[in-house]
């Protein structure tokens, strides 16, 4: 009579992917973003602060799978001024290469306000879609935002995070 011994399966191979070389390089990569966040934002505190801007209010909402700035009003203190009309340079985080490029300063408002929503949004893991305000405040160079999740449903799929692309408004 012949006895059923379980047998143990073959080792498997070891792994062809480095995962701590693809750790390291994910690692770099999200530093490389947090500095060149950091620098957007320092370029525009910088320019809000000379053209005499204490701070920005930027309306937004955020879709699924987009984010759209629908609008954007520049203050002295308590007074609305126009936004100045002058360039500075920007580096979109979704581009290849990170190559600075000089916008409009409304337009880099609104760039750099769907790049920190877009992150907010990662790493809270939401996928919500959302309206709110966001506060650029260049007098404390610091950033408020006031939102309200919408609980709407994409019928087209399951939602995605919000992108860095903005809509050109009025403003």
């Amino acid at each position: 009579m012949r006895q059923n011994t379980p047998t143990l399966p073959a080792p498997l191979p070891p792994a062809r992917t480095d995962f701590q070389g693809l750790q390291a390089r994910y690692a770099e990569a999200e530093a490389r973003l947090a500095a060149l966040m950091a620098a957007n934002m320092t370029r525009l505190y910088d320019h809000l602060t000379r053209a005499g801007i204490t701070h920005v209010m930027v309306s937004f909402h955020c879709g699924h799978d987009i984010c759209r700035v629908t609008g954007i009003t520049a203050w002295a203190d308590d007074v609305e001024r126009p936004c100045p009309d002058v360039t500075i340079p920007y580096v979109a985080l979704d581009q290849p290469g990170f190559a600075p490029s000089n916008l409009a300063l409304r337009h880099a408002i609104a760039g750099i306000a769907c790049d920190v929503l877009q992150d907010l949004r990662a790493a809270s893991g939401t996928t919500c879609a959302a309206d709110g305000s966001f506060c650029f405040d260049a007098a404390a160079r610091a950033n408020l935002l006031d939102y309200t999740p919408c609980g709407a449903v994409s019928p087209s799929g399951p939602p995605q995070a919000c992108s860095a692309s903005y809509a050109q408004g009025p403003w």
